[in-house]
């Protein structure tokens, strides 16, 4: 099952953070001003940027008026503008947490399929955007989205954000049940009378 749930972890991770970077290309494809023409000339020319990225915002695209619109944007800190410009610093954030989830698989996900998905996902996440933050020391955003309700514009994403924070969701949920189950069997052990009957 170790060896099952190992090839799961590696192979979830890989594709999300390949995933990732599929869509950052496309982002930067049609909604960068400087966007368009042969895509597989611009993919050649996207990939060969080293700290550096010479695209700018162009013409959002409006999925659902005024909630959701994909809208390309860059950045060098982390969510709500935390350590803005310090994308060298964050990189090396993202390489420690990219050990520290690799750990937490080994100690604790590598027999439970659950765990391995989730932390799965959390890798993916951080691996693409560790890769943006070596090579072009911003990471690429694209998807904007308006909260109903309180009206609230959240902070520009992208698929890896999203992915992690599914990841970080399972994981809370995981931790949940877990505690959840352990108190129904520490109550279950406090009202058993059986030992007590003749």
């Amino acid at each position: 099952m170790a060896a099952r749930n190992r090839r799961i972890f590696i192979t979830l991770a890989i594709l999300v953070a390949a995933a990732d970077q599929a869509t950052k290309l496309l982002a930067t494809y049609y909604l960068s001003a400087q966007g368009g023409g042969a895509l597989l000339s611009f993919a050649g020319r996207y990939f060969t940027h080293f700290w550096e990225f010479p695209y700018s915002a162009g013409q959002p695209y409006v999925l659902w008026s005024p909630w959701i619109k994909l809208n390309f944007a860059t950045n060098t800190g982390m969510a709500w503008g935390m350590l803005h410009g310090h994308s060298l610093l964050l990189s090396f954030v993202s390489l420690v947490l990219v050990g520290v989830i690799c750990l937490i698989w080994r100690k604790y996900g590598a027999r439970n399929i659950f765990l391995t998905v989730s932390l799965g996902l959390i890798l993916g996440g951080a691996l693409g955007n560790m890769v943006d933050r070596f090579r072009l020391r911003e990471v690429v955003d694209f998807v904007d989205v308006l909260i109903p309700v309180f009206n609230y514009d959240f902070p520009v994403f992208n698929f890896a954000d999203a992915c992690a924070s599914v990841g970080t969701i399972l994981v809370a949920v995981f931790l949940i049940v877990s505690d959840v189950r352990q108190l129904r069997r520490k109550s279950a052990k406090c009202y058993d009378f059986t030992n007590y009957l003749p």
